[in-house]
């Protein structure tokens, strides 16, 4: 059997090379995977979304399973996070290959995913176009907040409401997903103060929430978790 790696909570084990099959879709994982550039990484959705597949989670387990042979840290959680359990042998490799990060390269702990983001096309050259998206659609929001429990009670309600799924949760955030968008909750020491609206910079988020009746039911709800209608 061949190497496998492990710190923490999560192991990246056998070889591929030692086992005596692996299924055609964990080896088309294996394959996008493989095709990385040094310096760039992918998002488990990303790769689920390339090879058609039922989602994040699925990949993650194909991963756990047979990545060991192949960059591993090159494919992220939702938000530019390592691998649970791997954060800092993947480190490691970010700063060999100088891969972009949030807080920079001595001192940071995820991925900027806005200058690091692997999109390919088919033939594998990196495009303008996300796999499974469109050009200039909308790929994710995030919301630094001061309070995440606080602002848990609020947006978990709604988020669920909406049809999002909670993908990720860390110490300081949590990432919600639906199709190939997704929203991130963050309350990390870079949040400086409470958000005023008014001033520059987003002033609010639109969502499709179905019927008027269901928009009614929602603001209705909406007072019971924390939201104080304008």
């Amino acid at each position: 059997m061949g190497r496998a790696v492990a710190t923490g909570a999560t192991a990246y084990g056998a070889s591929s090379s030692g086992l005596h099959h692996i299924p055609e879709k964990a080896e088309q994982v294996l394959e996008v995977v493989s095709q990385i550039p040094p310096g760039m990484v992918v998002t488990y959705g990303d790769v689920a979304e390339m090879v058609g597949e039922r989602g994040p989670r699925f990949v993650g387990n194909v991963m756990g399973r047979y990545g060991s042979d192949v960059p591993w840290w090159r494919v992220v959680r939702a938000g530019g996070w390592p691998p649970q359990g791997l954060e800092e042998g993947a480190l490691e490799h970010y700063r060999e290959e100088g891969t972009p990060l949030v807080r920079g390269v001595l001192d940071g702990l995820r991925v900027d995913l806005a200058r690091a983001r692997w999109l390919p096309d088919l033939s594998g050259r990196a495009t303008r176009s996300a796999a499974g998206g469109s050009f200039g659609q909308l790929h994710h929001v995030e919301v630094w907040v001061t309070d995440l429990a606080v602002a848990e009670t609020e947006w978990a309600w709604l988020l669920r409401e909406l049809g999002y799924e909670r993908t990720e949760t860390w110490a300081s955030g949590q990432a919600w997903a639906l199709g190939k968008t997704y929203l991130v909750l963050e309350a990390g020491p870079d949040v400086t103060g409470p958000h005023e609206r008014r001033r520059a910079g987003v002033n609010h988020l639109a969502f499709h929430a179905g019927s008027p009746e269901d928009v009614e039911r929602l603001a209705a709800g909406a007072t019971r978790h924390g939201w104080t209608l304008m």
